[in-house]
């Protein structure tokens, strides 16, 4: 009997170990599946983070349900058309935005999530070290600057005019104004939505109106011509409108525009052309996708045509040459990539390492979607041109939130120096890096830059960043414009500065020459 017992024990500890063993085989496997189809569906859309980039609350509560959408299937509770009206649903369906059937099976998205899942952290680190990297800033003053009665103040728009030594400024509020070194404001004017960006071509000055700063899929920006202090429409019905080039691309004397439509869940960057004997321009789309920010004209591979340069910074994160190889007939080239969290807002195109090819700094930092924590990747790149439409990243400076970025040999020193701005900085310890210098102090090939930040009573909070030579002391002199909102997540102490501030434009006026007299 006993015998039997024992038996009868070891059989069941056999199959508990059987079904554990199977189990976990049945795990190992379901997990293998999530990352294939992780790989495979999340892979062909975007750039794939890493799971371990950010938290699990943070996948599970703000990144997931939002990729579920996309791929067809809704989490309970979820609407991923919230806010939307009748007529932008409409838009967003004739685009197939939320897929009327799943791209895959419940079970799929299962194993998908819970990879993802699994290899996420409960917590990201933070770097304590950026806490004392910083020297005060001495070689720019700042000077505060009122503009007129709308507060707290909501600049949108920021150009400097090399040519008349003037600052285009444009607000939330729906006017524009030009201010001028010891003039002040010389006149304003009321437009029909926010201008968030200003281009000035043989000597005429065009607005870009983004129609609504929030998102929408409504088609209520435009480009206006700037004429006897009116404004009169150029191009109309444009989808939210945030950065335009005028340039005579093909050289027949009529000049093209370039405009990228950052848009929402759609958008689009898109060549604008007429001929002599028209009017009207006709569209030509170079890449139907969200998320166009940033673009500039050049010849990037020495063939003498005129290309395009373009920064896409909603979901699939990227910057591409536009090669043009005949009478504006382009080809895309994708050169940079970045993954979707990444938050990317601006690039440069400076020839960095002075050897003659156009290098490419970016900025990423965009905080205001799904996934609002500190991102130790967030800060500027640079990216140095090896020729042949190949970039390598060379140089990373981490800054919570960066948002803008310039550069330009602000110390006279014949290297290229860094300024940024960051709108979601670490409001607790690094505030001061909501506005960082950075003057390079590179050695040979060893890029190294020394960074400076400037401490006030009233810290920076700007969408905008400009230089320019300002007094006309032959120094370059960087521009800020107050935006006193924030999608949440400020102390409220800060808010309430910010917002009872009579502060519009922010001035750091170069003191180089002064200083080495």
């Amino acid at each position: 009997m006993r015998f039997i017992k024992i038996t009868i024990f070891a059989c069941v500890l056999i199959l508990i170990s059987i079904s554990i063993s199977s189990f976990q085989t049945i795990q190992r496997a379901a997990l293998d599946n999530g990352q294939t189809l992780y790989f495979s569906h999340c892979g062909s859309c975007h750039m794939l983070p890493k799971p371990s980039s950010l938290t699990k609350q943070i996948w599970e509560s703000r990144v997931l349900p939002v990729m579920a959408s996309r791929m067809g299937i809704i989490y309970p509770g979820f609407d991923p058309l919230r806010g939307l009206t009748p007529e932008e649903k409409e838009i967003a369906a004739s685009n197939n935005i939320i897929p009327k059937q799943p791209v895959l099976t419940q079970e799929e998205w299962n194993q998908l999530s819970q990879y993802i899942i699994r290899n996420a952290p409960d917590e990201v680190p933070v770097d304590k070290n950026r806490l004392t990297r910083n020297t005060p800033l001495e070689q720019f003053v700042r000077k505060d600057i009122s503009l007129q009665n709308n507060f707290p103040s909501l600049i949108t728009g920021l150009k400097y005019n090399n040519e008349t030594h003037s600052i285009w400024i444009g607000d939330n509020y729906q006017k524009v104004y030009n201010w001028q070194w010891n003039q002040g404001v010389t006149y304003s004017m009321t437009t029909q939505s926010p201008v968030v960006d200003f281009t000035f071509y043989q000597n005429v000055t065009y607005l870009t109106e983004i129609g609504n700063l929030f998102p929408t899929e409504l088609n209520t920006g435009s480009i206006n011509l700037l004429a006897r202090d009116k404004d009169s429409i150029w191009l109309r019905s444009l989808h939210r409108p945030v950065h335009t080039q005028i340039e005579d691309l093909n050289n027949d004397g009529i000049p093209e525009i370039v405009v990228c439509k950052f848009g929402n869940k759609i958008g689009s960057l898109s060549v604008y052309t007429r001929h002599t004997s028209e009017e009207v321009y006709t569209e030509q789309v170079l890449l139907n996708i969200p998320g166009a920010i940033k673009c500039f004209v050049q010849d990037m591979d020495g063939d003498g045509e005129k290309d395009i340069i373009a920064m896409f910074a909603q979901g699939d994160e990227s910057v591409y040459i536009f090669q043009q190889k005949e009478d504006l007939q382009f080809k895309a080239k994708r050169v940079l990539r970045f993954p979707p969290h990444f938050g990317t807002t601006d690039m440069v195109l400076i020839d960095f390492n002075k050897d003659g090819l156009t290098d490419i700094i970016t900025a990423h930092g965009d905080n205001a979607d799904h996934s609002p924590i500190l991102k130790a990747f967030h800060g500027i790149r640079i990216h140095l041109n090896r020729g042949n439409g190949k970039f390598d990243e060379k140089y990373f400076y981490p800054v919570y939130g960066a948002t803008r970025v310039i550069a330009d040999d602000f110390d006279k020193d014949d290297d290229i120096d860094i300024a940024l701005t960051a709108f979601f900085p670490d409001y607790g310890e690094l505030l001061n890096e909501s506005f960082v210098y950075l003057e390079n102090t590179s050695r040979g090939d060893h890029i190294q830059f020394t960074s400076f930040t400037h401490q006030s009573d009233l810290p920076v909070k700007s969408l905008t960043l400009e230089k320019g030579d300002i007094d006309q002391d032959g120094d370059m002199d960087i521009l800020l414009g107050l935006f006193a909102q924030t999608p949440g997540g400020v102390p409220d102490y800060l808010d309430q500065q910010w917002k009872s501030s009579k502060t519009g434009l922010i001035l750091f006026m170069n003191q180089h020459d002064q200083l080495h007299k």
